[in-house]
């Protein structure tokens, strides 16, 4: 990341921002959040997470909710956003029979929609790391190109990239459910069984994937679901509710990601995949 941690990466309408700085110690004190440092995507989604939580601690300040002894202070008071977000939220009950929980079913079928999944294999190498005299993004080209004639293949490419970095998984993931969210997936849900993908740069990362099979997004049927309507209701509900209140108070506190400052985070010039 860039040294200036000053930099502003979030704004609100009333003048209040989340910096680099704030970003930061985010990370220090959210182990189970770091892996998301090294991505513009896992960036994106912490700074949405902070930004709700100043949103939710503006929010019950002008609700009139009292703050905890010795937290007034506290910009990013976890214990108090969620208790003003318990108060924001609807309560999430399940359907009361079968004909409700039908009723459910047939009133939202994306809660019953499986996604499209791919079986892939990766090779990933940080995007300063040199291989064999290569950038990575580079060193990873060439081993697409050898893989598509036919004079290598992608198990020892991975076994290769696994030497060099072993913080991440190589080789085979198993099956990964594609969504919208990440730029990496996306390229994926494009993809056929057999095709490669990649190089692509992602932070500071390089990845080059394989797509060993493919299942497109399946609707379910009433009889595969019935039993399990009444917690895909309150899991569904509590989704909504989450993202329809970070969409009201984001638009309240004119809350606004600069995607510029974020991805300046990771601009260092590397020789990759282009």
């Amino acid at each position: 990341m860039a040294d200036a941690n000053s930099a502003v990466l979030v704004r609100f309408k009333g003048g209040e921002t989340i910096t680099q700085q704030e970003l930061d110690d985010f990370f220090a004190r959210r182990i189970d959040m770091r892996h998301a440092s090294r991505s513009v995507i896992g960036v994106q989604t912490a700074l949405r997470e902070m930004a709700m939580n100043r949103a939710l601690v503006l929010e019950g300040e002008a609700m009139g909710e009292r703050r905890r002894e010795g937290k007034e202070n506290d910009r990013f008071d976890e214990v108090y956003s969620l208790t003003v977000y318990k108060k924001l939220a609807p309560a999430c009950e399940p359907p009361a029979d079968t004909a409700a929980a039908r009723q459910f079913f047939d009133a939202n079928p994306q809660a019953f929609r499986v996604p499209p999944m791919v079986r892939v294999s990766r090779a990933m190498l940080p995007a300063s790391e040199v291989v064999d005299g290569e950038h990575a993004g580079s060193w990873l080209m060439q081993q697409a190109l050898a893989i598509g004639s036919g004079t290598r293949k992608f198990d020892d490419v991975a076994e290769r990239a696994s030497a060099v970095y072993k913080l991440d998984p190589q080789g085979d993931l198993g099956w990964v459910t594609l969504t919208d969210e990440a730029r990496i997936l996306r390229a994926l849900a494009d993809a056929k069984a057999g095709d490669m993908v990649g190089p692509v740069r992602e932070g500071e990362f390089v990845y080059l994937f394989s797509v060993v099979a493919k299942r497109e997004a399946q609707q379910l049927a009433w009889e595969d679901v019935a039993a399990s309507v009444p917690n895909r209701a309150v899991r569904f509900c509590r989704e909504q509710s989450a993202k329809q209140t970070q969409d009201r108070l984001f638009e309240k506190y004119g809350v606004v990601l600069d995607q510029s400052a974020i991805r300046g985070l990771f601009n260092k010039p590397v020789e990759a995949a282009k």
